[in-house]
């Protein structure tokens, strides 16, 4: 039996030179990441002590109890292997909850969620017949549970499928904040159309949904912004720095030619949406003063910025706002 304990003892120290040797050969043409090295030498450490454990007492213990202890961790590293391999591989192991079976637990309302998950619109359109569209799902890693269109947003569902749960009366302002991160702008059409709060508050970050997207850099997330104000989204409404929207979206977009999009936005915002450009936050950041700087770096990056940026430039002039840089002496 000792003899039997010693190759396990032997096997586990070549298992984890193996590990070893294998880590370092795959990371020897890229660089791996602190979380990753971290938990490798963490695993490292842990298979060191398994192997202390395993052989120090079979090596310096004349009891029977040393020989148990010893013989416990011998076998542990076998054990773990073969559960992983077992539950890896048996079907009542295997199986794996759906998202519908995550986020709902009443079998009517898993019924209807998995038609979502699985895009059957044809099923979907028969369940949900005089049923309550509004219900929330259980609990799920501590966020709240999500009414049905919530749920088609997270799975990304087809636009088809997420008019539906529109027209059939499910609510679209709990789904709005992470429907203007995936979805297209003619469908964050329809759910602004349907009463969809432009206001409503992100659960990410605190904030009104159209911090959410302006300060972008691609097209779609600004043309919802657009949707956003048009609908009635409050363009005064402040970040927790005192920064308006147009002045969060003119600070992030600054002279990187990759959001020059950015200030159709913040254009639109001045123009046609009477966004304040008189107000100074606490700390003495102003519309004016931001579009100041970014003149100053786009001369000494030697960029041009585009045609929506001289037009705000032009249009805090005309109102008094002088956003030529100070000379130096």
């Amino acid at each position: 039996m000792l003899k039997i304990l010693w190759i396990l003892v032997g096997l586990n120290a070549i298992a984890l030179i193996v590990l070893i040797i294998y880590y370092y050969a795959d990371t020897s043409d890229r660089n791996a990441d602190a979380i990753e090295s971290g938990w490798f030498y963490v695993l490292v450490i842990v298979g060191l002590l398994v192997l202390l454990l395993g052989a120090l007492p079979l090596r310096y213990g004349h009891s029977t109890f040393s020989q148990v202890v010893g013989g416990f961790f011998a076998a542990l590293p076998l054990v773990i292997g073969l559960g992983i391999l077992i539950s890896n591989n048996l079907p009542s192991f295997k199986k794996e909850k759906t998202e519908a079976e995550t986020y709902y637990k009443d079998k009517k309302q898993i019924a209807i969620a998995s038609a979502i998950e699985n895009n059957n619109t044809i099923l979907l359109k028969e369940l949900i017949k005089e049923q309550n569209l509004n219900i929330q799902g259980i609990e799920v890693w501590g966020w709240p549970g999500l009414n049905y269109l919530q749920f088609a947003v997270r799975l990304k569902s087809n636009p088809e499928l997420i008019r539906i749960l529109i027209a059939n009366g499910s609510d679209p302002t709990p789904a709005l904040d992470e429907a203007t991160q995936y979805l297209p702008p003619d469908i964050i059409a329809d759910f602004l159309a349907a009463g969809a709060n432009p206001n409503v508050h992100s659960l990410i970050d605190g904030y009104p949904v159209l911090f959410r997207t302006i300060g972008k850099s691609n097209k779609r997330e600004n043309d919802i912004a657009i949707l956003l104000i048009v609908s009635g989204a409050n363009v005064n409404a402040k970040r927790e720095n005192g920064f308006t929207p147009v002045m969060f979206a003119a600070y992030e977009a600054g002279t990187n030619v990759e959001w020059n999009d950015t200030w159709r936005v913040v254009r639109y915002l001045l123009e046609d949406s009477n966004a304040d450009y008189n107000y100074t936050t606490s700390d003495g950041y102003n519309l004016t003063n931001i579009i100041e700087k970014i003149i100053v770096d786009a001369q000494a990056e030697k960029i041009t910025m585009p045609l929506d940026f001289d037009k705000v430039e032009l249009l805090l002039k005309q109102h008094n706002k002088d956003t030529m840089p100070a000379m130096e002496n």
